[in-house]
């Protein structure tokens, strides 16, 4: 059996991920840190966060990939918390990346990244554009440092996938939309809504992760494509329709203002575009309304 190793797997993406790897088979090793991962009986947990993934560790399991979703949070201090937790972030990873190395496997590491790196930008971003982080990407971008410099190097079989907003039901859409309906029957809309969103299924996305670990392919950037892309405000009233909610300016639903990285996130424009679009052309991609289906109140 095929076995893989899984940094995150607590996560709104890692327990996508680890999902799609179940599903296809895979003997799963999960990397569990502080937060519990709701495993099946056949998933191996490793305890200790990334600390816990020793070379030797790594070499006995002799992975033909590690697929990594984590990022440390320390969301009660906010900006200060974010920046805390890419330093953090950027010592673990240089550590990771040194056991990968002392271990002597070959298998890849895939590391799921963000499209906030490319900054705000009418003209769609691909694996070429300029860094530019804006918003949360600021701090996080010092702490996946480590794993862009590998990704850069011929020898090393590190691949950086950037995809665009993952939504499902967690994390942002969660917390901003599925909130708001839930407790008041209300949509947001942030600023006029003319930004536009490029925006993916997450399972989608876990499925295109590990479609990637099973192509031959280099170590590099690889931005996610995805042909859900829609303004702000189509985007608003499509959710307002599917759950028959109103959409209300995002001012009377935070009376005290929003964070500045959450209000810069959510009203610039992030389009994504790829020079390597042969594994994604194909796939078959849910829809805004499909996903929307998906996803409970």
């Amino acid at each position: 059996m095929r076995a893989v190793i899984v940094i995150g797997g607590s996560g709104f993406f890692g327990s996508a991920v680890i999902r799609q790897l179940h599903n296809k088979g895979y003997e799963i090793y999960a990397v569990q840190n502080k937060s519990i991962i709701d495993s099946k009986d056949d998933i191996s947990i490793i305890v200790g966060g990334i600390k816990g993934l020793t070379a030797k560790r790594i070499n006995e399991i002799n992975p033909v990939a590690i697929f990594h979703c984590a990022r440390p949070t320390f969301p009660y201090f906010r900006k200060l918390g974010r920046s805390i937790a890419a330093f953090k972030a950027s010592r673990l990873n240089n550590y990771l990346l040194r056991q990968i190395e002392k271990s002597g496997i070959i298998a890849p590491l895939l590391f799921a990244s963000g499209s906030l790196c490319y900054g705000n930008s009418i003209n769609a971003h691909d694996e070429k554009s300029p860094l530019a982080p804006i918003s949360y990407a600021r701090q996080y971008l010092r702490g996946e440092l480590p794993i862009v410099r590998a990704s850069q190097k011929n020898n090393t079989p590190v691949i950086i996938l950037r995809f665009p907003w993952l939504l499902g039901n967690g994390s942002w859409f969660s917390w901003f939309y599925l909130k708001n309906i839930s407790e008041k029957n209300i949509v947001p809309l942030f600023g006029n809504g003319e930004n536009y969103m490029s925006l993916i299924d997450v399972d989608d996305a876990a499925k295109l992760m590990v479609k990637y670990s099973e192509n031959k392919i280099e170590g590099g950037v690889y931005n996610i494509f995805s042909p859900i892309h829609k303004t702000q405000k189509e985007f608003a009233l499509q959710v307002s329709t599917h759950f028959d909610s109103e959409i209300v300016n995002y001012k009377k639903i935070y009376v005290n203002g929003l964070e500045v990285a959450a209000m810069e996130a959510f009203t610039s424009n992030i389009i994504l575009t790829s020079n390597y679009q042969e594994i994604i052309k194909d796939f078959p991609f849910n829809n805004l309304t499909q996903t929307l289906a998906k996803v409970k109140d």
